[in-house]
């Protein structure tokens, strides 16, 4: 089984040779060498670098089980990491990932309990998957990725890119996303080209070859009109390249590199970018107070991977008591990131001495206090709320949990940051036992954050709940209905509004003028399916409708198709003629648009002309036409009959002799 995943995880490439830049290489030049724990299909790695996203395929005999996810960077060492559990053995074999970090869905980089920073995955750093502690199979960022792309003609479409030297370039390939070109001739979510001469897609609907030279490559797509180019154009573009590739064409350690995606938290709650970060407070500090001058000293501790440096120290005496809601403080800011101690004027008698650290992202928190005794714990703890937040229709009992024993949790309930000045804020409640949200109170916004006994703070978190009555979802959107035979593939997206409860299905129900309807279901994450017995020449009124635990939503406008058994192209030739240095052939096609393709001998033989396209009918004609002139080549200088002429569109013609003269 070959699987694409999430835009291009797996492909299966056969090629004997490539043209790149006007030289035939083979898939066997110059390869790259495979990492060695590069892991086997169905195995896999896929890493996504602009979106700092990392999914994992297969490895169903840890199904269930727990894993860990790490990301080192060469000379650095650790970057990232999280703990989560694997999919089912079933959602595995299903063909789902294993597990997915920074993505809707999966793990945040942090989970259980590892570095609380969403990694900045770059070129060369290495993804590992880990059981039990043992490295099962890791994969390296490679360094290719989209630089631009532009129409140069109104149906012509070039994407440029880059790739490393260490960059297989025969493991690639460019993909444009773009949903709106299921409803075009192309009638796929994508298109592609892979290295080679620009050459008809095995489906249909364009043309596309790759360019690769000194670093670069160039990626051509020619389209059958212009709205068809402009609309993928509007694209995401992406290019793919993988480690290594197995005797099936299964591709492993895959790095898809998208233009113009944002790397960071994927998700609300999931840690800040390391650049985003502060710098962590010291630890260890000691005060002695002399009278006149009091002295403190502190031990630096380092700073998150990737995270700005450390430019020095803040010190300042803040008084315990306030007046009015307001406490005096004096300080010291000094500008050394060596700094180990300072010097204060006076006594801090009735003061709290607070350190932090300081640089580009700002200071610190929470400061560092005197009697805090150095810890090798420098990992912040992880801090949840159950149920998590959501809609609801009666009362609900809310439990918050920290993952480090003796941890403390401070909340508040009107959306107010439980954080203040390095305090918790004064509307913040130290969370001791579970507490009742009311019906009757309506929305609540709930904000907490846990603190470890080593002094480390969790992100803060925040979840929102709703309470209300329960509905059904809206109705879905933008349904279309494409129809073959006896069949009508229908398209739709979610709706707007999905209830108060997620989707769980879709109902999808094509009803005739007089008969019966038939109806099909599909799944919640579904946005097309497959109608099959319909009548053909029979007009339906399509319509779609989602499910939730509440019962069915409203229907979607409907949309109208007629199936039908394809015309198969009806080809015809009304010239022929060769001479030395010049081949005329002429014809008719009774489906425009349609491609054909030209070859010598047999209806096997040497291609001679391709993408010859069937032309619009002209008023009062029943059929497009075709034509074909050639100068130059093997067709040109010997007569290539018998011509045998195929079209992407089924039809077929030959042997054809052409006269000579």
């Amino acid at each position: 089984m070959t699987k694409f995943a999430r835009g291009g995880g797996r492909r299966k490439v056969t090629a004997a040779g490539l043209v790149i830049s006007g030289m035939v290489i083979s898939a066997s030049v110059a390869p790259v060498t495979a990492h060695a724990a590069v892991p086997a299909f169905p195995d896999n790695i896929t890493i996504f670098p602009d979106r700092d996203f990392v999914s994992v395929d297969g490895f169903s005999e840890h199904a269930g089980e727990q894993v860990t996810i790490e990301v080192q960077r060469p000379h650095v060492g650790l970057i990232g990491s999280a703990t989560g559990t694997m999919a089912s053995a079933s959602s595995i074999s299903a063909g789902n990932p294993a597990i997915e970090v920074n993505h809707p869905g999966g793990l945040c980089w942090g989970a259980g309990g590892g570095l609380q920073v969403t990694p900045d995955i770059r070129t060369g750093d290495v993804v590992s998957v880990r059981f039990g502690g043992a490295v099962a199979a890791d994969a390296t960022a490679l360094d290719v990725g989209v630089t631009g792309g532009a129409l140069t003609t109104p149906t012509t479409l070039v994407i440029q890119g880059r790739l490393g030297s260490a960059v297989d370039p025969t493991f690639l390939e460019q993909r444009i996303i773009e949903p709106a070109l299921r409803d075009t001739e192309v009638a796929r979510r994508d298109v592609r080209a892979v290295p080679g001469a620009v050459a008809n897609a095995p489906k249909g609907g364009y043309s596309s070859g790759m360019e690769v030279a000194d670093g670069t490559f160039t990626a051509t797509y020619k389209f059958l009109n212009a709205d068809t180019a402009a609309v993928a154009a509007d694209g995401l573009y992406t290019v793919t390249s993988w480690q290594d590739q197995d005797p099936d064409g299964n591709t492993q350690g895959v790095t898809i590199a998208e233009f113009g995606e944002v790397g960071g938290p994927g998700m609300g709650g999931c840690p800040a970018g390391a650049v985003q970060q502060g710098p962590a407070s010291p630890t260890g500090v000691v005060v002695h107070d002399e009278g006149d001058t009091t002295s403190v000293s502190w031990t630096p501790r380092p700073s998150t991977p990737g995270a700005a440096p450390i430019l020095g120290y803040t010190v300042r005496a803040v008084d315990r008591l306030s007046k009015k809601g307001v406490q005096g403080e004096v300080g010291v800011r000094v500008n050394d990131p060596d700094a180990t101690s300072v010097t204060l004027p006076g006594s801090v008698e009735g003061k709290r001495v607070e350190v932090r650290s300081f640089g580009e992202a700002g200071e610190s928190w929470p400061p560092a206090l005197p009697g805090d005794t150095p810890s090798a714990d420098s990992t912040p703890p992880t801090v949840s709320a159950r149920p998590a937040g959501g809609f609801y229709t009666a009362d609900t009992t809310v439990t918050l949990t920290a993952n480090e024993p003796g941890s403390e949790i401070y909340y508040t309930l009107d959306g107010s940051d439980p954080l203040e000045a390095g305090t918790t804020g004064p509307a913040a409640t130290l969370y001791t036992e579970p507490f009742d949200l009311k019906a009757s109170d309506g929305s609540r916004t709930l904000r907490f954050v846990a603190f470890d006994p080593a002094g480390n703070a969790s992100q803060a978190r925040m979840e929102k709940y709703t309470f209300g009555s329960a509905t059904a979802p809206g109705a879905p959107r933008s349904v279309t209905a494409q129809g073959a035979t006896a069949s009508a593939t229908v398209r739709w997206t979610a709706p707007e509004d999905p209830g108060t409860s997620p989707i769980t299905g879709y109902e999808i129900t094509a009803t005739p003028a007089s008969g019966t309807a038939v109806t099909a279901t599909a799944g919640a994450s579904a946005s097309s399916v497959v109608l099959t017995g319909l009548k053909n020449d029979t007009k339906y009124a399509v319509t779609v409708l989602a499910v939730n635990a509440v019962g069915k939503g409203a229907s979607s406008a409907p949309a109208e198709v007629t199936p039908k058994v394809p015309a198969v192209d009806k080809l015809a030739i009304t010239l022929a003629k060769w001479k030395s240095g010049d081949l005329r052939l002429e014809g008719t096609g009774s489906v425009p648009g349609a491609s054909l393709t030209l070859r010598s001998g047999s209806p096997t033989g040497p291609v001679f002309a391709t993408d010859v396209i069937v032309q619009p009918a002209a008023a009062g004609a029943a059929n497009g036409t075709w034509s074909l002139r050639l100068r130059s080549g093997s067709a040109a200088t010997t007569n290539p009959s018998p011509v045998y002429i195929t079209s992407d569109k089924g039809g077929t013609l030959g042997p054809i002799t052409v006269p000579n003269g």
